[in-house]
């Protein structure tokens, strides 16, 4: 079977961990096993599974292939969360006696694209299918979820479109949030990866907000909402002023503020740190080239290397085909 997930920023400005945006910039993998099982419980140790049934029958292509090789003998993300989805599925830890896979991603690693979210969600996706021959998309998601612990991501990543992450009661729930037709995105990935990963990061920012602030930010989420439902400029514009995260975050982007400027001035609404960073998206209309050329001389400017990109914004979320 063929497994297909898109990339996501999150985020968005002050929909920090509850707002998410899919981008078509895919990670896919082809996935085959035997019908040979074996129990997890018959291992002394999970990674004894991932060396026997795994890491010899995977090949990595795009922008994993540097990763494994930099990371050789560790386990891949899509094969724990296979195994960590088939935990919680019940007593009986049947795996695979091989599990072959060729993964290829075109999602930029640790630069605030999604790309741990998208292998949680495929990874999720193969332990549904291995177990019920199906993926109900809902249980992808609580899934990727459990194992991940980043709704917004995983929401955009399994649905597609523009996701809110929902909180009822105990239990997360994904709703896509209508956003114009006319909106169209631009990114700016540098070229070298943040030496801070998601966790680290979030160490920087307060624990509390001054009730002003808050409320700012309250404010500035319906605005940017307003804003992407209706295509208002103006108000998406408003709307990127976050008072939780970015402020914390922004250091990190040499020339952040000119960056900002550059892509205003080339014709986007308004821009902002995707997801973590150290990537930047910009919302506008009409063609967003200019916009993403106009960010990467920024990031230049100021001693970064870096790739301006304009995806077009995901419909479809996780898509699986079978082969």
């Amino acid at each position: 079977m063929r497994i297909s997930v898109p990339a996501s920023s999150a985020n968005l400005g002050p929909g920090f961990d509850c707002l998410a945006l899919a981008l078509d910039i895919r990670l896919e993998a082809t996935i085959e096993w035997p019908t040979d099982k074996v129990k997890l419980h018959d291992f002394d140790d999970p990674l004894d599974w991932w060396r026997s049934a795994v890491e010899p029958n995977t090949n990595y292509s795009g922008t994993l292939l540097d990763f494994s090789i930099d990371h050789v003998g560790e386990p891949n993300l899509l094969a724990t969360s296979f195994v960590k989805a088939i935990l919680r599925a019940g007593p009986e830890y049947y795996l695979p006696k091989e599990l072959r896979c060729k993964v290829s991603s075109g999602i930029t690693i640790a630069q605030g694209l999604g790309s741990s979210a998208a292998a949680t969600v495929a990874g999720a996706a193969a332990a549904e299918l291995w177990r019920k021959g199906e993926a109900d998309k809902q249980l992808v998601f609580k899934d990727a979820i459990e194992i991940e612990g980043h709704p917004d991501n995983a929401a955009a990543a399994t649905f597609g479109g523009l996701q809110a992450a929902l909180h009822y009661g105990n239990e997360m729930r994904a709703s896509t949030v209508k956003m114009h037709e006319s909106l169209k995105v631009a990114l700016c990935v540098p070229r070298e990866t943040l030496k801070e990963n998601t966790h680290a990061t979030r160490s920087w920012l307060p624990e509390q907000l001054k009730r002003k602030e808050a409320v700012t930010n309250q404010r500035a989420l319906l605005t940017l909402l307003w804003g992407l439902r209706n295509g208002e400029g103006k108000a998406i514009a408003a709307g990127f002023e976050d008072r939780l995260h970015v402020p914390h975050r922004k250091s990190m982007i040499a020339g952040y503020e000119d960056i900002v400027h550059s892509a205003v001035e080339a014709g986007a609404y308004g821009a902002t740190i995707s997801g973590a960073g150290g990537s930047m998206i910009a919302i506008g209309a009409g063609d967003m080239t200019p916009v993403a050329q106009a960010m990467a001389e920024a990031y230049k400017r100021h001693g970064m290397d870096a790739t301006g990109l304009t995806p077009k914004i995901d419909q479809k979320g996780l898509v699986v085909e079978k082969l």
